[in-house]
């Protein structure tokens, strides 16, 4: 009978210890991932898209800011200069800080495609280096928070 007690006290410690470590695990590898969205202004209008033009932003990870994420966030901007970020195919994104760039371009050549793309809005824009866009990604975030402005 004694081995009995000890054999039922070693495995309830054993799948006890499962059971909380499992719970562990889950609740870390589930970030917090608030929706992102807003619209794209160029000289505090929204920007339209069409057949020729296109325009992206990213979002980057500001370490200077304590984000230490090691993935950007993309989103291509629609016709009326909306855009919504997703993260590891799921909408929203981690909280934190990001340095926001912004590509808004057309080709050179209307006929062409596949021409060099020329820049419809300052250079400054298309570096994380460069770009004068911050914003903090956070819970219940009024819609604003996401609205960016851009200039020529």
């Amino acid at each position: 009978m004694i081995s009995f007690r000890f054999f039922s006290f070693k495995y309830a410690y054993i799948i006890s210890t499962f059971i909380v470590f499992t719970l562990v695990i889950a609740g870390c590898s589930t970030p917090i991932l608030p929706p992102v969205s807003g619209q794209l202004l160029l000289d505090d209008k929204p920007i339209t898209i069409d057949k020729s033009k296109t325009a992206t932003i990213n979002f980057h990870p500001d370490s200077s800011k304590g984000n230490l994420a090691k993935s950007i966030a993309v989103a291509t901007v629609t016709e009326t200069g909306q855009y919504t970020l997703n993260f590891g195919g799921k909408p929203g994104i981690p909280e934190g800080w990001y340095k926001v760039t912004v590509n808004y371009s057309e080709p050179t050549n209307p006929k062409d495609p596949y021409s060099t793309l020329k820049q419809l809005i300052s250079g400054k824009y298309s570096s994380k280096d460069t770009t004068p866009l911050s914003v903090e990604v956070k819970a219940n975030a009024p819609p604003s928070n996401y609205e960016l402005k851009v200039t020529k």
